[in-house]
């Protein structure tokens, strides 16, 4: 059996995208960062037209599609994703308060993977990198849900630019050290 963590062999592969999505992470990082409330609105203003898109295309599919199965099915679910996205669009603070606790969630979620994770490549000598990202992760999800209502409006952007940032310096560290390893 394999297994899904990366080898030291496969991160050495990888390096320059490791490189390249470590920059980018820490680029993203500084932008959330510095303008907080313009990323939180913009991020919730842009799934509010992914949804919008996606539930016309869903219409049109069945409207103009051969597939007679599951219409009724894929009319429901895309008259949902419509309804979901314009009122992400109309009611904005609405709309960022429900993102800002489904991202306190996934932060808590993806802080444990982290945590986990880090463990099971303690042989790697990045993997206090990773163990420190899991951390961090876990206590900004713990913040967001502390703070939902009174923080929703700049913490999506803030919290996400703080994650993206140690994403990148741990992402940094595996490629910086898997050309040590190598």
């Amino acid at each position: 059996m394999s297994s899904p963590l990366p080898t030291p062999a496969t991160l050495q592969r990888n390096r320059t995208w490791l490189i390249f999505f470590g920059l980018f992470s820490l680029l993203v990082g500084a932008f959330c960062v510095s303008a907080p409330m313009v990323m939180t609105i913009a991020i919730e203003q842009v799934l509010g037209i992914i949804l919008v898109a996606s539930g016309v295309f869903s219409l049109v599919a069945v409207l103009f599609g051969d597939e007679k199965n599951h219409r009724i099915a894929t009319v429901v679910l895309a008259l949902i994703r419509l309804a979901a996205g314009l009122a992400f669009l109309i009611c904005v603070r609405s709309g960022v308060i429900a993102l800002t606790a489904l991202l306190g969630a996934f932060f808590l979620a993806e802080g444990v993977v982290f945590v986990v994770s880090a463990f099971a490549l303690r042989h790697h000598r990045a993997w206090l990198l990773m163990l420190l990202n899991g951390i961090v992760t876990l206590v900004l999800g713990a913040s967001i849900l502390a703070q939902l209502t009174s923080g929703a409006p700049w913490a999506i952007g803030l919290l996400y630019g703080i994650y993206s940032l140690f994403y990148g310096v741990s992402l940094l560290g595996f490629a910086l050290a898997s050309r040590k390893a190598a």
